[in-house]
């Protein structure tokens, strides 16, 4: 029996595209119309390399089991451990990663999301910055304006420039592209870079060179050079003043200016250049999301601690010390005896000399698919795809709160993460 749905947000990536049309037959999504390269894995790869049952490594020896099972061993696992960690949480639900960060508590551990690898700089520097931004509705409606700056969305977000930025018909900006100059800033040129109006190549790690340099111009100071960054003065002038005389600014920042050299500092300069700016222009910045609810987790942790990742609750109180209390210092340190992981592949993702550690502890992973950290792991729960098998919300790159509707039914009766988790903390809190 064939059925359409149309409206399907897709959590391929941040930019949660809410406009989907899929094709059912017998429960699997058969066709998929608008979603991109990242969204069609989504739908169309679901059956691939599935987990289907829950596994307890014993000896070396995996053996299936069943649910219960292998939700006491975790629940045993992580109760005894000292230091437990419970770490990914960027492409679950909202309503999971509630849980998590209970269930964290409740364990006396430590919680920490995939942020602290990326964006987690973004957020530490806004508990010090204030912050000027705005939603991708209003960036499409009303940017004429738009600067990606580190970022390089035709690879990372395919539809984002069609959906948002660049391309799209808005409200003030009936004409799309015609009515917008686009400016990217990078170490190299890009595919982004190759459809830009402007592209201002900055030599590696001089970012925040270049930042200081915009600020001190805006603010009437005249450096004695004749470049900044490998880029001409004269270029940096030309960019100062199509901001300044912009109606809508938006400068998109991604990893490229968090991994130059500078890192937390390169983000706190360009929020205050963009605060900065709004003496003269509207112009705001916005986060490139890679995760699709990578934000989600700093903003339901922000609610339930005070803090937006990295949390440590091993003396009752939460405590955020970022290069401490993170993940990458933990492994590092040893300092974890128990994992559990969840929405996340860290040992695909994470440096070796931080993940090879995690073969001398017992790691629980809840994971929808075979993986290097499943293969690694002492129980292996599987979990349905959220956001296409189970409902849930989850929050877009511009901290946009969307609410995802389930399509289809997941297999052998596997459980949500938030299903799971629930059944894990009720048996945590009996034990206790």
């Amino acid at each position: 029996m064939s059925k359409e749905i149309s409206d399907v947000i897709c959590p391929g990536c941040g930019v949660l595209c809410d406009d989907i049309k899929v094709k059912l037959e017998d429960n699997t999504v058969v066709t998929n119309y608008n979603a991109c390269s990242k969204g069609n894995a989504k739908f169309l790869d679901i059956a691939s390399n599935r987990i289907l049952n829950p596994t307890i490594m014993t000896d070396k020896t995996t053996k299936e089991t069943d649910l219960d099972s292998a939700l006491l061993k975790t629940a045993e696992i992580l109760i005894n451990a000292d230091s437990p960690l419970l770490y990914g949480w960027s492409a679950t639900t909202c309503e999971a990663q509630r849980l998590g960060i209970q269930l964290a508590k409740e364990l006396k551990g430590i919680v920490d999301s995939t942020s602290s690898f990326c964006h987690g700089v973004t957020l530490s520097t806004l508990i010090e910055n204030s912050w000027s931004t705005a939603t991708l509705g209003e960036v499409m409606n009303r940017a004429d304006v738009i600067l990606y700056w580190g970022a390089n969305p035709i690879e990372s977000h395919p539809r984002h420039m069609s959906r948002y930025s660049t391309v799209p018909r808005g409200i003030f900006r009936q004409a799309g592209k015609d009515e917008r100059t686009v400016v990217v800033i990078d170490i190299r040129k890009t595919r982004t870079a190759n459809i830009a109006d402007r592209f201002l190549e900055v030599e590696p790690n001089r970012d925040f060179e270049l930042i200081s340099v915009m600020r001190s111009l805006l603010n009437g100071y005249r450096p004695n050079i004749d470049t900044v960054a490998n880029i001409p003065l004269k270029e940096v002038d030309r960019l100062l003043e199509l901001i300044k005389e912009a109606n809508f600014c938006t400068i998109f920042f991604g990893l490229g200016l968090l991994m130059s050299a500078g890192t937390y500092h390169n983000i706190s300069s360009l929020l205050s250049f963009v605060a900065e700016l709004n003496q003269f222009a509207k112009v705001v910045a916005i986060p490139m999301i890679g995760h699709y609810n990578m934000i989600g987790f700093n903003q339901v942790c922000s609610w339930l601690t005070g803090f937006p990742y990295g949390v440590d609750f091993r003396k009752e109180d939460p405590m955020f010390n970022p290069g401490e209390t993170t993940t990458a210092e933990l492994l590092q340190k040893k300092e974890i005896d128990a994992m559990l992981c969840i929405a996340s592949d860290p040992v695909s993702t994470l440096p070796y000399s931080l993940t090879s550690y995690l073969k001398e502890i017992p790691v629980i992973t809840m994971e929808r698919q075979m993986t290097p950290t499943t293969r690694i792991s002492k129980i292996v729960i599987p979990v349905a795809l959220s956001g296409i098998e189970v409902s849930g919300t989850a929050y877009r790159m511009d901290s946009v709160p969307l609410y995802m509707k389930n399509i289809i039914s997941p297999p052998n009766g596997i459980l949500s993460d938030e299903m799971i988790l629930t059944k894990l903390l009720e048996l945590v809190k009996e034990a206790k």
